[in-house]
């Protein structure tokens, strides 16, 4: 008897602690979801600014690391031709001219990329729909934010879509975009992308 108490005792204490693992890693921010997924990386001390706006530079950086080509954009050959690229953001040419062949990226009007330009929310919503493949629905600038609304890129989100957008904001929408399916398919973002969001996945309830 004293070797089943201590048994079933301790099978208790498993559950426990495997339910507690469970419950610690739903109760993770989207930027620390990001963090672990190789998303968001931060300053060289960690911090993750997120209180500080997103520029359109670390945008495309950003986005390669979604597609795990953050290497592969590094490296990129083809130079990229906008007016304000110059030899002093050298190191972003790659990322910018890969995020352009992915047409992921078009540039401003005026024919700059916008280097040094603070992201608006409006504008990554873009983003965001080229990636999940609304191609057509990211071309009518004027109705993205509603566009974005009803697809659940702005779930729990309340914030002017022409504000400039917090690296915080970023983290949200974009993790919002991974559980999205893709336009015309069964998988969601996250699945094509070959990223694991289950250890981040809320219990589902037992009548559901």
């Amino acid at each position: 008897m004293k070797k089943i108490a201590l048994l079933l005792l301790v099978s208790l204490i498993f559950i426990s602690l495997l339910s507690g693992s469970a419950a610690f890693a739903q109760d993770k921010t989207p930027p620390e979801v990001l963090k672990e997924l190789g998303v968001l990386k931060g300053d060289s001390e960690g911090n993750l600014m997120l209180s500080n706006y997103l520029k359109r530079q670390d945008m495309v950086v950003l986005i390669s690391r979604l597609y795990k080509e953050e290497n592969k954009a590094t490296t990129y050959l083809l130079p990229a031709d906008f007016d304000d690229l110059d030899e002093n953001n050298t190191y972003y040419h790659g990322f910018i001219q890969w995020a352009v062949d992915k047409n992921l990226i078009i540039g401003m009007n005026d024919g700059n990329f916008g280097f040094g330009r603070n992201v608006k929310v409006r504008d990554f919503q873009v983003l965001l729909l080229r990636v999940l493949d609304y191609r057509e629905e990211s071309g009518l600038y004027d109705s993205v934010p509603e566009i974005s609304n009803k697809l659940g890129l702005m779930k729990g989100i309340n914030v002017n879509p022409d504000g400039y957008l917090l690296r915080k904001t970023m983290a949200e929408m974009t993790l919002n975009a991974l559980k999205l399916n893709k336009k015309g398919s069964p998988l969601t973002l996250a699945e094509v992308l070959e990223l694991d969001l289950k250890p981040y996945e809320e219990e589902k309830e037992e009548n559901e």
